[in-house]
């Protein structure tokens, strides 16, 4: 299979020079975890902006200032286990597809990947393919301190665990840009106004101008994450296989899946990201 037998045609978007908060919603409605980034006026791919860059700057509010630029991209010809193996190897989400001139084609995602593992009759087990040192969180964590977490160990998601320590939810970088709120702030800019002004002129320090400005800035919430995690969590038991996972995982439309023992504690998770390994 080649990548114009599975990319997803119609994209959606953005462009630069753009603003932040243009997307901040697009990525709120949890049907995007990331975007290709146009320069403005063409169809010119320069830059990929996801949901985790959002996270990451939460006080940036220029596009191409937290795009990932010039990213890697693919043709229309290019073979199902070579695109699996760059987004396992650059542990990226999605490729864009692309004519000559860096046109945009199409896209590939994980997620494009995962529906044809559940097609594939892959009966392997999961074990060799799960990530065992799984981050959990408890249900009482703070939301800023829960994003901390995910931040430290480079997590997309994590499993939240009840006083009982069973699984009782999981919180998702989709969640935490779902619970993100929009505050305006004031802030203070002193601009010298004498004419030769160095780090040393006191006419620069006495004639010094002040003014305030307005900057919009995304916060999150100090509740406790049972507030914003997903609950009724779908999970997967050890001896499950990749196609059970991956049947599971595009059925129910999500990007990870925790894994029980016989006594429903919790071993692991997986991520689609792990299962495409299977293709490889």
């Amino acid at each position: 299979m080649k990548a114009e037998e599975i990319m997803t045609k119609e994209v959606k978007t953005t462009q630069v020079p753009g603003n932040v908060e243009k997307i901040f919603n697009v990525f709120k409605e949890g049907k995007h975890t990331g975007l290709p980034v146009l320069k403005k006026g063409t169809n010119k791919v320069v830059g990929v902006i996801t949901r985790s860059d959002l996270l990451r700057n939460p006080n940036e509010d220029q596009i191409a200032m937290i795009m990932t630029r010039n990213p890697t991209t693919i043709r229309k010809d290019t073979e199902i286990n070579e695109i699996a193996s760059l987004i396992n190897n650059k542990e990226i989400r999605r490729l864009p597809v692309v004519e000559e001139n860096d046109e945009l084609a199409g896209i590939v995602s994980v997620a494009d990947l995962v529906d044809v593992i559940s097609n594939k009759g892959i009966k392997r087990g999961i074990s060799k393919f799960m990530n065992g040192s799984c981050t959990s969180t408890w249900t009482k964590t703070p939301v800023p301190v829960v994003a901390e977490v995910m931040r430290l160990s480079m997590s997309d998601a994590v499993p939240v665990l009840d006083d009982d320590c069973k699984v009782t939810g999981i919180v998702s970088d989709t969640d935490l840009v779902k619970s993100f709120k929009i505050e305006d702030e004031l802030e203070r800019s002193d601009i010298g106004s004498a004419s030769d002004e160095d780090d040393w002129t006191w006419d620069g320090v006495r004639d010094t101008l002040k003014f305030y400005y307005g900057v919009s800035k995304f916060k999150l919430p100090n509740v406790a994450v049972e507030e914003i995690m997903t609950e009724n969590v779908v999970s997967a038991f050890i001896g499950s296989t990749v196609e059970d996972v991956a049947q599971k995982m595009n059925r129910n439309q999500i990007e990870q899946i925790p894994i029980l023992d016989e006594e429903n504690r919790l071993v692991g998770l997986i991520r689609d990201r792990d299962l495409i390994k299977a293709l490889i």
